[in-house]
């Protein structure tokens, strides 16, 4: 595993192996959370599914079936307090090819020319696709917002960061994006080209010497200046805004209760894997305390996790819990926590978590989409880390360190969604 610069603003991430039947190629754009978010939302969809050379789907699905049933798919992530906008290729092995067919060269050349040259008149994209695609994005939006575990976790966010740029959504509001004109979307499309920062990612069996070579001259042609590309800053907050409780009640079979903590990082990498292995035990693994004595022993939970967003800096627990159970689960979780910052957890347990997250760490290594999360994990990081590297910052962690971390959490706050009552 490899990240270096190549050009301005441009980072090459990878992983030369032969081990996978397949390839991935990602190129990704990264811009601050902003008021522009609906916009680039939907202008990666429109990137995704033609280009000037391919103007319809049908003739991309085509070329995607030529290059062996090739898939080709927008991303749209929130990474720190930055939109992360990607377009995936994954495609079989060179070495599973006909006739010796280089299908990863002509899978990159596929992404750059959806990149750099997509299907647009002089006033931009056209409207039967823009039609289209504003409608599979709100799709999209209604999609997650039914998923109530979803649902829960972006509504704690949106009260918990809601005087911070990680409060907005990237995938945008879907009354903005019905709005958008075709010119607005297009203006945006050239402004990203000269202002984002992007890594390329390429995971499986290639010629990277050769790939640079495929790269380089699209964003030469560019003339990116140093001083015109977005620096992508997070802001980490070390105290919590004020231990408040929200509350909504919807129509749902299952309560969710939702818990943000601030890990007392100031940023991406600060006490991480004392953190890390913090949140380990008190909440991600079946040895936990949470799922042994919240779920397990109290039965509160139909389920009890926590997990680290080291990105900015939170844990966030997210549980289902009956209604009348969600004050005592609340409870049961503070008592946790408090155990944890008391250091009330045994060798076994830390021994326990360390090889949990080492045995995570190896898995980043089965399969290519696997390694390709790895390097997008770390798209806005300034720091790179392999995962052997990040398994031995665990490894090194003392339990000295594990309570300390503990004690620089705090609560800050408690999303609710109760299921209505029935009325008798």
């Amino acid at each position: 595993m490899e990240r270096k610069t190549i050009g301005r603003g441009l980072t090459l991430c990878t992983h030369r192996t032969e081990q996978f039947k397949t390839s991935v190629i990602t190129l990704s754009l990264m811009a601050p959370l902003d008021s522009s978010v609906s916009k680039r939302a939907l202008l990666i969809h429109l990137l995704a599914r033609t280009n000037k050379d391919l103007p319809t789907m049908a003739e991309m699905n085509r070329k995607l079936a030529g290059l062996y049933g090739a898939r080709l798919t927008p991303r749209i992530e929130k990474n720190g307090e930055a939109q992360v906008l990607s377009l995936s290729l994954i495609a079989v092995d060179n070495r599973f090819a006909l006739e010796g067919e280089d299908v990863f060269t002509h899978g990159l050349e596929l992404l750059l020319a959806c990149l750099f040259r997509p299907d647009i008149t002089e006033k931009g994209f056209k409207e039967e696709n823009l039609s289209r695609e504003k409608r599979q994005l709100c799709d999209l939006i209604d999609r997650q917002n039914d998923n109530k575990i979803t649902y829960a976790r972006k509504r704690l966010m949106e009260e918990m960061c809601c005087d911070e740029a990680y409060s907005i959504s990237p995938l945008g509001e879907k009354e903005e994006i019905m709005a958008f004109r075709s010119e607005e979307i297009f203006a945006e499309w050239k402004k990203l080209l000269m202002t984002c920062p992007i890594q390329i990612s390429l995971t499986g069996n290639f010629d990277e010497k050769k790939a640079e070579e495929i790269i380089r001259p699209y964003f030469d042609r560019l003339e990116r200046k140093k001083e015109d590309i977005a620096e992508i800053r997070t802001e980490f907050l070390t105290e919590s805004n004020g231990n408040k409780t929200v509350t909504e009640t919807q129509k749902v079979n299952q309560g969710k209760l939702v818990l943000g903590y601030r890990a007392g990082m100031t940023y991406d990498r600060d006490n991480y894997a004392a953190i890390k292995l913090m949140t380990e035990i008190f909440g991600s693994g079946t040895f936990s305390k949470l799922f042994v004595n919240v779920r397990e022993k109290m039965s509160l939970c139909y389920y009890c996790s926590a997990s680290l967003i080291y990105s900015k800096g939170i844990i966030i627990v997210q549980s289902g819990v009956e209604t009348e159970n969600t004050q005592k689960a609340l409870e049961a979780i503070r008592r946790e926590m408090e155990d944890m910052r008391a250091g009330n957890f045994s060798d076994e347990v830390i021994l326990q978590a360390k090889l949990s997250l080492a045995d995570s760490y190896r898995s980043v290594y089965d399969s290519v989409m696997s390694i390709d999360g790895w390097f997008l994990d770390q798209c806005v990081s300034g720091e790179f880390y392999t995962p052997q590297e990040s398994s031995d910052m665990i490894n090194a962690v003392s339990r000295e360190e594990i309570i300390v971390a503990a004690n620089m959490v705090c609560e800050d706050t408690v999303f609710i969604l109760e299921s209505e009552k029935e009325e008798k």
